[in-house]
């Protein structure tokens, strides 16, 4: 074994030894930890040299800093490990190497640097420039960076970092010059594809995209331009020719377009194409090998569509792509969201059991936590588990005190629980929040409730001023209104509103027809009362409310059959309708 090969395999060994110091195992007991017996201030210069690069093309650039400073410490005149390290320093993007990366460039002998020649001295004064620049210093890196320009004005690093500067200082127009003196020189696909982004910042989306045409043109497999191209004609509203730029690059790489069938698929989306879109996505699933993207993506779009089982089926492919956590592994947001939208399908089926253990995986420090939360309480509820989902909102009052979600599924517990005070006195703060037609809806059946009508009126104002066509709050009000017997010209008026929005629902009609009846318009209401039962015969209040109409209209005996009817069904006011086939109307 020669000299070099002895140094190779030293320099793999450093590497080893110092890669494992990066992560120390936790102690296990009390002895001292063990030291590396290859101390790196002992190590040869090219011994530290050579594992610098080793390190780099090992993809360890932490590791390579520490070769290159100890480096430094040695041989301080040594140029090249110093132009290293600071390049190494300015590709971190951290402040504080940043600023050692220009101390470093500035503290070199001037002997040193007048040694360098050519390449070596264009590398320094670059580096320099991309130092300034980093450092905030912009007119001096502009200043050296147009010197060098003039003197190497082919070279495309230097004018693509002046004409970024130049962008940076607002000189839009210098940018753009920049870049087509230097096209006009020598084609480079990063300058053009500068230029887009340029034409872009500027708003000059026609010009962007003929420049992206002509990078497609050019290399007809970029599949970039043609995603951009794509993006750019969707933002402009021309989304026929988003979607066929997209279809015609698959047409002609149909096996390598995964983007493009990831941005068509997603075009399909926000069109509400989604049978499109579960086509397309199932070609993304085929090219991508299986992804969890890609199960993810088509198990949205089916529980979109309610077809919860398929959901299901998808989102189960996806977590099987997973790796098994260990221990001490911590839930990534990829694993935490697949498993909030398998919960969220299983919900949506009904099996609550399957889906609550999916929804408990996720922790605080996930985004979906308070989401998946609220969907455990919203499954307490449907079980009338009201205890339960009341300990979980209180705690999460605490913890996520101005989001108005938590408040609107408290809301949500106080009507299940009919306690119309808490409610409203829990969600007072709330309103203050941001608008939600939930909380205002359901603080207006709690004022309903408590006969507080004036705060009734004035919470579906403010909903209707902001969604006028809500049409449980068109009938609500129209129906509360009626039952006043005041405003009935308006309680008409929202109420047909309302059924213009939903025509075929019994319990708008039977609203209506309880406007007709204050109006003493008994025909109407009657035909009307008839199609609302037609539609809804077992609600109680119909039923009375259908003998009423009969009462007023002469027919005693049709009035007391529905009365009975309504008993039958379990009104509320049993007695008071018993009342009614006794004697009547009052």
């Amino acid at each position: 074994m020669n000299y070099k090969q002895l140094l190779i395999l030293f320099v793999a060994l450093a590497l080893a030894a110092c890669a494992s110091t990066q992560t120390p195992p936790k102690k296990l007991s009390k002895e001292k930890p063990v030291q590396s017996s290859l101390a790196l201030e002992n190590m040869d210069v090219e011994f530290l040299y050579l594992a610098a690069q080793q390190a780099l093309g090992q993809g360890q650039p932490a590791l390579a800093k520490r070769f290159l400073s100890v480096l430094i410490k040695k041989k301080p005149e040594e140029i090249e490990p110093r132009l290293e390290l600071a390049d190494l320093y300015l590709a971190s993007g951290q402040a504080k190497e940043v600023k050692e990366a220009k101390t470093l460039i500035e503290s070199m002998s001037e002997t040193s640097v007048a040694r360098l020649k050519n390449e070596s001295l264009e590398r320094y004064q670059l580096l320099y420039a991309r130092a300034l620049a980093a450092n905030g210093e912009a007119e001096q890196a502009s200043s050296l960076l147009q010197l060098l320009l003039r003197k190497h004005p082919e070279n495309i690093q230097i004018r693509l970092l002046l004409t970024r500067l130049s962008i940076m200082q607002g000189d839009l127009l210098q940018g753009q010059r920049l870049l087509k003196q230097g096209l006009a020189i020598k084609y480079d696909l990063r300058l053009q594809q500068a230029q887009v982004q340029l034409y872009l910042q500027q708003g000059y989306f026609k010009q962007a995209d003929q420049t992206l045409a002509k990078i497609q043109k050019r290399y007809p497999e970029h599949e970039d331009a043609v995603l951009q191209r794509s993006q750019l004609a969707e933002q402009q509203g021309d989304v026929l020719k988003a979607e066929e730029l997209l279809k015609l690059y698959i047409d002609l790489h149909s096996d390598v377009a995964l983007e493009s069938y990831v941005m068509l698929a997603g075009l399909y989306v926000r069109q509400e194409r989604l049978e499109e879109a579960i086509v397309t996505y199932k070609s993304v699933l085929k090219l991508s090998g299986g992804s969890v993207d890609a199960y993810m993506a088509l198990g949205k779009v089916y529980y979109q569509l309610t077809q919860y089982t398929k959901a299901v089926m998808m989102f189960e492919k996806a977590v099987q792509q997973f790796k098994p956590l260990s221990a001490h592994e911590k839930l990534t947001d990829m694993r935490a969201t697949v498993f909030f939208y398998l919960g969220a399908s299983l919900e949506a089926s009904h099996e609550w059991k399957k889906a609550i253990p999916y929804y408990l995986k996720l922790n605080k420090g996930h985004a979906l936590y308070l989401d998946a939360q609220l969907r455990l309480v919203n499954i307490d509820l449907a079980n009338k588990q009201f205890d339960k989902a009341e300990k979980t909102l209180i705690k999460l009052r605490v913890s996520f005190a101005n989001n108005i979600n938590v408040y609107e599924m408290l809301s949500e517990l106080r009507l299940k629980q009919k306690a119309y005070q808490s409610l409203i006195e829990e969600t007072d703060k709330a309103i203050d929040m941001g608008f939600s037609s939930t909380l205002l809806f359901n603080r207006a059946i709690a004022f309903e409730s408590l006969k507080q009508f004036k705060q009734l009126d004035a919470s579906l104002d403010s909903l209707l001023n902001k969604i006028p066509e809500h049409p449980e709050a068109l009938n609500f009000y129209g129906y509360s209104l009626a039952d006043r017997g005041i405003r009935l010209d308006d309680a008409a008026s929202m109420i047909t509103q309302a059924l213009k929005i939903r025509p075929n629902d019994g319990y708008y009609l039977d609203s209506l027809a309880w406007v007709y009846y204050k109006q003493k318009k008994y025909t109407k209401a009657m035909e009307t009362q008839l199609r609302a039962v037609q539609l809804v015969a077992s609600d109680p209040v119909m039923q009375e409310h259908l003998g009423d109409i009969y009462w007023q209209k002469g027919e005693a005996e049709q009035a007391r059959k529905h009365w009975r009817k309504a008993i039958e069904l379990k009104h509320k006011s049993a007695q008071m309708i018993s009342q009614k086939i006794e004697h009547g109307l009052m």
